[in-house]
């Protein structure tokens, strides 16, 4: 999902590590650059690099020095910025909300846990990036239900990950892996509407435990 481009412009002046802060992706070191082609060197890990549209986590240095997009010199280069590498992530609904609601504050540093505390009130859910991305390297950006790999450019794949009993009120499902499945956007769209039911027994791949009290609470409210 691409940001206004207001926001892009409020997101000019922000700080990687503000941004690390506000999306609560608990990385060391963070680093900001517009275009994603330039950065200094990431220090500490995880590290992330962030852009207009998003950001790329790294969990630990080795992930970081072996990682093949990277051109490491004096500074650190990607040609075609960040947007480019696998691993990258779009910020999500929730984090474009939450990053609105953080930019449209006279003074958004001061107001950080002010736009903390009114998101959570709407329910915007800051969930686990770090637990979202180890399912979708886990499949390697593959759906569980059709076995589709969506491609959208050299090297670079899209996937999403459903929560099988959703975040939040009223449901209030947890945040762990056994509630978590990769899939494709199509079959995202069709289990949040519990238009289909899940079944382990006929995925094209399952390669974690996924908690039958899960599947259970979603096919009991499948159409």
């Amino acid at each position: 999902m691409f940001l206004s481009t207001m926001l892009i412009f409020g997101l000019i002046f922000m700080q990687g590590s503000v941004l690390n802060d506000l999306l609560q992706l608990g990385a060391s070191h963070s680093l900001y650059r517009e275009d994603g082609r330039w950065y200094h060197h990431l220090k500490m890990f995880p590290g992330v690099l962030f852009d207009k549209n998003g950001y790329i986590i790294f969990n630990s240095e080795s992930e970081y020095l072996n990682h093949s997009g990277l051109q490491r010199k004096k500074d650190l280069h990607i040609k075609n910025g960040i947007q480019s590498l696998s691993g990258y992530q779009y910020f999500t609904a929730s984090e474009i909300v939450l990053l609105e609601l953080f930019l449209d504050k006279p003074n958004p540093v001061i107001a950080r846990d002010e736009v903390i505390r009114k998101a959570r009130s709407v329910e915007v859910l800051l969930r686990d990036q770090s637990l979202v991305s180890k399912v979708k390297m886990l499949y390697n950006d593959t759906c569980q239900i059709c076995g589709l790999r969506l491609k959208l450019r050299k090297g670079m794949y899209y996937s999403e990950v459903h929560h099988i009993k959703p975040l939040g009120k009223p449901f209030n499902g947890p945040d762990c892996i056994e509630n978590m499945i990769c899939v494709c956007p199509n079959h995202h769209i069709l289990l949040d509407f519990k238009a289909i039911p899940i079944a382990v027994e006929t995925m094209k791949i399952v390669l974690h435990e996924i908690g039958s009290e899960y599947i259970n609470f979603h096919n009991s409210l499948a159409i």
